[in-house]
C-alpha cells in the first residue's frame, strides 16, 4: 500500500511541475498589463500574490476539490462535471483569463490521459467534446488527484503551490526579480498556500457565499489585448 500510494504521490508531482508541457509559461493572466501599467511591483508582488490566494486561488481550490470528489461520483459524472466548469467559467469574467484557464485544462487533460488508463478522465474528456463546454485547468487538476487517489488536501497543495509558482515565473520576466528573490517570495507564501487550503474547505461550489473579487486584476486581463508588445498571450 505504502508504494502504490508512494507512486501516486510521484505521478502528481509529475503534474504539478511547472515545466508540464501545457504551455503555463505563455500565460500572465493580466499581470504583464498590471506591471506594464507600474501598478505591480516587485516591492508589492508577495502582498499581492497573498491577496490573490484569498480569491482566485480559494476560488480555483473549492473547485478543484470538487472535481477530486466528482472522481469517485460515476452515477452523477457527467452533469456534474458540465456543471462545475460552466459555473466556474462564470466566475471568470475576463475573456482572455477564463480562455488561458480552459486551454491549459484541456491541454492537462489530453496530457494525463496519454500518461495512464484512466476511463474517468476520457469520460470528462468525452463530456466536454460532445457539449462543447469548457474544461479548467484547477478541475481537471482536482479530477486526476482523485483518479490517483492521492489525498484532497494533497492534491489541492500541489495544485495551489503550482499556480503560484506560475505567476512568480512569470513576474521573473515581467519584473527585476532576481532567482534568490522569487525563491524567497515562494518560501514566504507557503503558509498561506495551507491556508486557502483549509479555508477551502468549509465551502463548496454550492455555497451562497462563494465568491471572488479581483477587480484590479480583471481589468488587468481585460485591457491586455491593446498593449502594443506582449510576452503572453493572456
Amino acid at each position: 500500500m505504502l508504494e502504490f500510494e508512494s507512486l501516486n504521490y510521484l505521478r502528481l508531482q509529475q503534474l504539478a511541475d511547472s515545466a508540464l508541457p501545457i504551455g503555463t509559461a505563455a500565460h500572465s493572466f493580466g499581470l504583464e498589463m498590471l506591471v506594464a501599467d507600474g501598478v505591480l511591483s516587485v516591492a508589492g508582488l508577495e502582498t499581492f500574490l497573498r491577496d490573490y490566494l484569498t480569491e482566485s486561488g480559494l476560488l480555483e481550490s473549492v473547485f478543484g476539490r470538487a472535481a477530486y470528489r466528482l472522481s469517485d461520483d460515476l452515477p452523477n459524472f457527467e452533469a456534474g462535471w458540465q456543471n462545475m466548469n460552466e459555473r466556474l467559467s462564470a466566475f471568470k469574467t475576463g475573456r482572455e483569463a477564463r480562455e488561458a484557464s480552459a486551454s491549459l485544462g484541456r491541454r492537462f487533460l489530453q496530457l494525463a490521459m496519454n500518461l495512464g488508463e484512466w476511463p474517468v478522465l476520457y469520460r470528462a474528456a468525452q463530456v466536454s467534446r460532445l457539449t462543447g463546454g469548457d474544461v479548467h485547468l484547477c478541475t481537471a487538476f482536482g479530477l486526476a488527484g482523485g483518479v490517483l487517489t492521492v489525498s484532497e488536501d494533497v492534491t489541492l497543495l500541489a495544485y495551489l503551490h503550482q499556480a503560484v509558482a506560475g505567476l512568480i515565473s512569470a513576474c521573473q520576466r515581467l519584473l527585476p526579480l532576481g532567482q534568490s528573490q522569487a525563491s524567497r517570495i515562494l518560501w514566504n507564501l507557503k503558509p498561506f498556500i495551507i491556508e486557502t487550503m483549509l479555508s477551502g474547505r468549509a465551502v463548496s461550489i454550492d455555497s451562497p457565499n462563494l465568491s471572488c473579487f479581483t477587480p484590479l486584476l480583471d481589468l488587468g486581463v481585460m485591457r491586455h489585448p491593446n498593449l502594443t508588445t506582449r510576452l503572453f498571450i493572456s
